[in-house]
This record gives structure tokens, sequence and C-alpha cells, in this order.
């Protein structure tokens, strides 16, 4: 018996609608992959692990994927035009925020598909800092999976956690993600050509310096020497060098006011500039100096008016000195120092 045209295409429905239907994908589970694996391309293509985005690619990666993402952004936001602010470090605090995407991509060997570390650049991508609602800098923001909103469901992380740099970038991470960035892989000071150059010029004076040294020639036998390393040493603890060091104060500021004008001094007690350390620093220097010269050399002088002369000279200076420091401190912080007399004078 044919089989007619019509009766054909009756049996043959059924079949094309469920080969159809098996052949589209699960909603989202393509896209979601394909989504990953351009960020892991563009992962492998960028030196640090830091992937540059744009208008483009925050659309592409953010905004159009449907919540929640398979995947977190942590985001640095940067502008070329203030890379010369040193004020701000957004060149030292780039450097620590690839530190922290290289470590962390290396020590899950390239294998993490769960955190990704970019960065964004202000002129190429106006439209995305409104987005984020991005008006200072610097500025690191991370976007969860189920952030809809850029600006008010990330997390930006605290201005004031910027000064330890790539360690508080860690644990920020650590504390939002629950993941584990892991040891930090600092390049060391000096590579290793430089080092056996080093190692080789010791081995070549070394006799030389130990003939020096039997013969008390060498400069460590000079009492001038440690005198001045003495003075120094006082110096660059009284002056908070160190503090300086650690947190990468800039000597001053350009007043917003007038860029024409410099700031040596800044009224707050929540930073300090290296000028004023340094201020502070020598006048504490000048009455350490003066102390010592009173209790090691004036003891030695025979002419007793001299000494009176130069004592009164010395308790003078001091007294101007230490009252500067007190005035300067209190200008900063707002606390007074008073005096306290005994009770009999009263």
């Amino acid at each position: 018996m044919a089989i007619s045209p019509a009766s054909t295409a009756i049996f043959f429905l059924p079949l094309l609608t469920i080969s159809l239907f098996l052949s589209i994908p699960t909603a989202g589970s393509e896209p979601e992959s394909e989504l990953v694996a351009d960020l892991l391309a563009l992962q492998s293509e960028s030196k640090s692990g830091v992937i540059h985005l744009d208008d483009r690619t925050i659309a592409k990666f953010l905004t159009s994927p449907k919540t929640p993402r398979p995947y977190s952004l942590l985001i640095f936001f940067d502008a070329t035009q203030l890379h010369d602010k040193s004020e701000l470090h957004l060149l030292d605090l780039r450097r620590e925020f690839s530190l922290v995407a290289s470590s962390f991509i290396a020590n899950y060997n390239n294998s993490n598909t769960k955190l990704f570390f970019a960065d964004i650049e202000f002129r190429e991508s106006q439209s995305s800092f409104h987005l984020f609602g991005v008006n200072s800098l610097p500025h690191i923001r991370l976007v969860g999976p189920n952030a809809k909103s850029l600006k008010d469901d990330s997390e930006q992380m605290d201005q004031g956690d910027f000064s330890r740099m790539a360690e508080s970038m860690a644990e920020f991470v650590e504390s939002r993600t629950k993941l584990t960035v892991g040891p930090l892989h600092r390049p060391p000071i000096i590579s290793k050509t430089q080092m056996g150059l080093i190692v080789a010029l010791l081995l070549i004076s070394a006799p030389f310096i130990i003939k020096k040294i039997f013969a008390g020639e060498t400069f460590l036998h000079d009492p001038k020497i440690w005198l001045s390393g003495a003075v120094f040493v006082y110096f660059f603890s009284v002056s908070g060098a160190m503090h300086n060091i650690i947190r990468k104060m800039p000597m001053f500021l350009v007043d917003r006011n007038d860029p024409n004008k410099l700031v040596f001094f800044y009224q707050g007690s929540g930073m300090q500039l290296g000028a004023e350390g340094f201020a502070v620093g020598f006048l504490y220097t000048i009455v350490g100096l003066l102390l010592a010269f009173v209790t090691h050399v004036l003891v030695y002088v025979k002419n007793a008016t001299a000494k009176r002369v130069a004592m009164i000279f010395a308790l003078f200076v001091s007294f101007w000195a230490v009252q500067k420091v007190i005035f300067l401190d209190n200008w900063k912080t707002g606390y007074g120092i008073h005096g306290f007399w005994p009770s009999s004078w009263n």
C-alpha cells in the first residue's frame, strides 16, 4: 500500500519537533562557558594576568549576562592623566594589584575560573566609571556573581586599606570571596646575575679588605664615622623617616586652591608629609646635639664665664626648639600640652 505525502509529513513532524528540542542547548549554559573561556583567553594574553576592560567588555561580562554569573571580577580603576599625582600612588597601587593577580593565578596553576582581575581606564571608559559611581581614585571594586547593579551591589575596598598595598588587597579578596590568594610572589630585589657579580667582586676584593682590617686602616676605625652614624640614626628615628618609607609619603603636596603653592605641613592627625617629619626631626636633633655638647664637651672648659654663656645658649635654643615642636603638634592634632606646677607653688 503506497504512503501518501500527507501521511508522511504527519509521521515525521513529531520526530522533527523532538530533534529540534534536543538540539537547543540548556538556557545560559553555553553563553556562561563562552564568557569564562573569553576571560581565560584575555587573562592569558596579559603578562600579569590583569584583564583590560572597556565599555564594550564591561557590557559583555557584567551588565549583559544574567545573574548569578559563574565568576567574580576585581576591578582596579585607573586614570593615566593622574599618574603624575604622587599623592595618589596610582602607579604603585597598579603594580601591587598586578602582583596580587599574578600570584593568585600562579598559586592556582591557571585553573581558577571563580575570580578574575581587571583594570579599567577613565578616558577609555567614562560610561563605565559612571555605572560604578566612581568619582575619586584610587578605587578598587569587587563585582560578585549576584551583583545586578554595578554601583549598589558591588563592594568597594576601603580607602584606608591601600597603605598596606598588596597584602591588604589579598585580605580584601579573601574576606569577600572566601577564596585563598596564597603567598605573594614578589620579584627579588637583586637578580641572579647581579648577585653573581656581587659575589665575584667580594671574592676578588676579600684579600685586600682583610689586609686593611688587620692594619686598622678602614673607615670603620674612624670615630668620626661612628659619631656621624649615631647622629643619623637618631635623626632617622625622631623624624618619622621609617613611617614615610613604609607609607610612601610624599615630601609635599600641591595646594588644591592654588596649584602654584606647595603644602609642606598637613593639618590633621591622619597624615604626615615627609617635609614636616624632617623639620621636627631637625629640631629634635638640635636639642640632642646641644645636650651631648653640654655633657661631653662643655665640662672640660675651664673658663666659668664661657661655660655659663654656652649653657644659657644651649638652654635657650633647646627651649625654642621644643616650643616649636609643641606648637606644631597642637596645630596639627588640636591637642594641647599644659604644664603642671607642684601644688606647693600655688
